[in-house]
């Protein structure tokens, strides 16, 4: 019983020493499980879509100056039709106006010339647009990263929690048969034998809490890779290998909040968003400027005078203008807005950044207070190692009560599972800097 607990405290006095590198190493495994990630993901699938066709309505837009070219086609039968009558050589003579069959076909041709800079602001909107889509893409695939990574070394948190438990149902379960011993011989009470076999099944059950919660975090990263069966055996050794201690060195917010901020996918996102609120002012000042336009089409058609049943070529070209001049405040509105949009894009960028200094202080702290608590429980582990060895010799000589051998062998386990917890927690520490940082896994 000594010498399993003495392994168990060895090998998370060894992960305490990963848990607090400042560099996270990533294991292969699980950067396939984040490349799985990036592929099936349906989010994802459905962000690269939506950018697909960004960029395709970025070909849309320029197509305004490109020409339009139709072919059109019209009959119509027409009774009566307008004529006049006169005499020629003594005869009546009719003469139509206009066709009882009426035939136009021609091909027709239209190119804007010119229209002030109106295509250019609306290929740069799409562009924009595009941009944002790029960068909310790019953020997605940062956050889906981390939740992987987050995921499996949860898997292996909870892994290594379970031979903790198991090493504390192992000790509860040989005191048991030892009380068990002793009563048979006279020296201990069945209450003694029925307190230690309770203790057994609350271990039982905690055992059985960590095995669900095992299974959740192992549902959790089959939805996130699309993988049934994430390869996750290496995750526990991330608190079971490692150097040296060393404590996780804070985040410098006056040296490096600056480069932190350049880094982080929310501000750079905010800032794409104010680019693309520019732009569309500039979509919207540029709306109400004139469009000069070629028109014109060449084909055959009847109707001329003096044989109006004639099909002739014909051929038609012309340029127009259109300038605006009253739109009911339509476009003064417009820009009203626009600049309204802006000037909130603006806060938003401000947001991110007060956001991010927010989260990177609240991460110090949290850094701060898992390291000073997780160097007290090296203490405390020491010492419930050498109670419980104490509480042990003891119960073998016979001058133990139950209770203080219950309490020796909680000490150990609270400590133990408490030290592993904060190793955990500064492990996701670490992970969420690197986030917050811009950091790619």
């Amino acid at each position: 019983m000594k010498t399993k607990l003495l392994i168990i405290s060895t090998i998370l006095a060894i992960g305490a020493a990963q848990a607090q590198n400042q560099s996270v190493q990533i294991p292969d495994e699980l950067r396939n499980l984040i490349q799985q990630a990036n592929t099936n993901y349906p989010v994802l699938k459905q962000q690269q879509q939506q950018l697909q066709a960004g960029e395709v309505r970025i070909d849309i837009a320029r197509t305004a100056m490109r020409p339009n070219v139709a072919l059109n086609g019209s009959y119509a039968y027409i009774t009566p039709v307008p004529s006049v009558t006169f005499p020629i050589n003594g005869q009546d003579a009719v003469l139509k106006l206009a066709p009882n069959n009426s035939i136009n076909a021609n091909v027709s041709v239209g190119q804007t010339i010119y229209d002030f800079g109106r295509t250019d602001a609306a290929v740069r909107q799409a562009a924009d647009n595009v941009q944002v889509l790029r960068r909310t893409y790019e953020l997605t695939q940062q956050n889906l990263g981390y939740q992987v990574a987050a995921a499996y070394y949860g898997i292996g948190f909870v892994q290594q929690a379970i031979i903790v438990q198991d090493s504390v149902i192992k000790t509860a379960g040989a005191n048991v048969r030892l009380l068990a011993t002793r009563l048979q011989n006279g020296d201990a009470l069945q209450y003694d034998v029925l307190s230690q076999e309770v203790r057994v099944k609350i271990a039982v059950n905690r055992k059985i809490e960590l095995q669900n919660q095992l299974d959740r975090q192992l549902a959790v990263l089959t939805y996130l890779t699309g993988n049934a069966q994430p390869v996750t055996g290496q995750a526990i050794q991330q608190f079971q290998l490692g150097a040296q201690y060393a404590p996780m060195q804070l985040f410098d917010m006056n040296g490096q909040f600056q480069a932190a901020a350049v880094g982080n996918k929310d501000i750079q996102l905010a800032q794409d968003r104010v680019k693309a609120a520019e732009t569309d002012i500039l979509v919207n000042q540029r709306a109400g400027q004139p469009n000069i336009s070629f028109s014109g089409n060449a084909g055959y058609k009847n109707g001329y005078p003096l044989n109006v049943e004639e099909l002739r070529a014909n051929m038609l070209a012309g340029v127009s203008i259109v300038a605006p001049i009253y739109s009911g405040k339509r476009y003064k509105l417009q820009n009203q807005a626009a600049q309204l949009n802006l000037n909130a894009s603006r806060y938003a960028v401000e947001n991110a950044n007060a956001q991010l200094r927010q989260s990177i202080a609240q991460l110090n702290a949290d850094i701060r207070s898992n390291q000073t608590r997780l160097a007290n429980l090296e203490t405390q582990v020491l010492q419930a190692r050498k109670a419980l060895d104490i509480a042990n010799a003891r119960l073998r000589n016979g001058v133990i009560t139950n209770v203080e051998l219950q309490s020796a062998e909680t000490g150990v386990e609270e400590a133990e599972l408490g030290r592993l917890n904060f190793q955990y927690q500064l492990l996701l520490n670490q992970l969420e800097l690197k986030r917050l940082v811009g950091e790619a896994l």
